[in-house]
């Protein structure tokens, strides 16, 4: 009939409509994560063949390999490093409520490996690894990289460190990269310097880890000058006569003397504070802060030391005249001293310039630090970074302070330098 064509008809205009709606409805693709990237064969063969280069040189001086998981206890990393990696993890909390991150670098998790399995080594005990690493870093191109690395655990004297710099360069040598510069420094010599000119350590710390800032714009020194203020570094001019009181005392003959002038004041006091803890306080808050002038000093100095980094014998005297200026024994520089005279004992002969204002980007550095620059492309390429962290073993909790010293490479870079 009529109706039944209808229909049949109706039928088929409505399987054709689906089927074209059908055809033109697809699943969106899912994309990698801004920042990761795949390795297609050839990249990853590279990589493999430069790791493999890298870790039987290393094993040929005596250094073993070990690995570590990838995801390790968020607090691992911000223990010593505190803010400096905290915006840069890849953290979140598990399904069994554990804070824990990919790791942004390996030595904090070669040292928990060391403390947990400590009576299984001697010491020193000398490491390597490779593997990836992960930092939300708006800097780098890839989020993920990977590294080679080598830590010396139990070893603290300066022959060590130029030692170890002279590994670093070697590996550089290994693969073919000639032409380089190595960038050293030393933190440590930084905190006898500003010893020497009377600065506490809290304004130290502040002054070393704001020379990046100095390095990039001399302009910020009146900023720094009044964050300075702020952070209670500079002591509070009220408090200048109570202060040159006790100046010359030590704790016990202070607390001794506050404790007859306020006699009476005390005497009627009622609360959870003993009279000792009181005159504690006191005292470390008439103590706490450095005047104004030492901090303004010590922002020059810094001022001053970012324009000395340069080839090794221009730099050194440099610094000692700049430091003599500002009172500063020159024989502080001892320790970079040392460093340079067991590396070039080592018939190293590199591009090698000296840069007191190097502090490098992790705050458990304490002794010297040191950068690895590759000149073979147009641009200069950072392959490769380390120093000593003599703190971090007991930050970590370790009983002792044992010194330790290392420095990674970044294969990407490299791959990146050599393709």
């Amino acid at each position: 009939s009529v109706c039944g064509y209808v229909e049949v008809l109706d039928l088929l205009l409505y399987n054709a409509r689906t089927k074209k709606q059908r055809t033109n409805f697809y699943m969106p693709m899912i994309r990698q994560l801004l920042g990761m990237r795949d390795e297609p064969p050839n990249n990853l063969q590279r990589r493999v063949t430069l790791q493999s280069l890298l870790a039987n040189y290393l094993s040929s001086h005596g250094y073993q390999t070990i690995d570590t998981p990838i995801l390790q206890p968020t607090e691992l990393f911000l223990r010593k490093s505190g803010g400096e990696l905290a915006n840069r993890m890849y953290s979140f909390t598990d399904a069994g409520g554990n804070k824990i991150s990919l790791r942004p670098e390996f030595t904090a998790s070669v040292i928990r490996h060391y403390l947990e399995n400590a009576d299984d080594y001697e010491i020193p005990l000398k490491v390597q690894y490779n593997g990836p690493v992960f930092r939300y870093d708006n800097d780098r191109l890839y989020r993920q990289f990977h590294q080679v690395g080598a830590e010396v655990i139990g070893s603290g004297d300066s022959n060590s460190d130029g030692e170890i710099l002279g590994l670093a360069f070697g590996c550089a040598s290994e693969l073919g990269l000639l032409n380089t510069e190595v960038v050293l420094g030393h933190v440590g010599v930084l905190h006898l310097i500003f010893e020497n000119m009377g600065l506490s350590q809290k304004s130290q710390n502040f002054l070393i880890s704001n020379l990046p800032r100095i390095k990039k714009n001399k302009a910020e020194i009146e900023t720094l000058n009044n964050e300075a203020s702020n952070l209670g570094l500079i002591k509070n001019p009220c408090n200048n006569d109570s202060a040159k009181l006790i100046e010359n005392m030590d704790d016990v003959e202070a607390l001794k003397l506050l404790k007859n002038l306020f006699r009476d004041s005390l005497s009627g006091l009622v609360g959870s504070r003993s009279t000792e803890e009181i005159l504690g306080r006191f005292v470390y808050k008439l103590r706490r802060g450095d005047t104004q002038e030492s901090i303004e000093n010590g922002l020059e100095l810094c001022a001053d030391l970012v324009e000395t980094r340069g080839p090794e014998e221009t730099a050194l005297a440099n610094i000692t005249a700049i430091i003599k200026k500002y009172g500063v024994d020159p024989n502080v520089l001892e320790p970079l001293e040392r460093v340079l005279i067991t590396f070039h004992s080592l018939d190293k002969n590199p591009n090698l310039i000296v840069d007191l204002s190097l502090v490098r980007g992790i705050a458990y550095y304490t002794g010297m630090v040191f950068e690895i620059i590759a000149n073979d492309n147009t641009v200069p390429t950072l392959i490769c970074g380390g120093g000593r962290y003599d703190g971090l073993i007991k930050a970590l909790g370790g009983k002792d302070d044992i010194p330790a010293l290392g420095f990674a490479y970044d294969m990407d870079s490299i791959i990146g330098l050599l393709s």
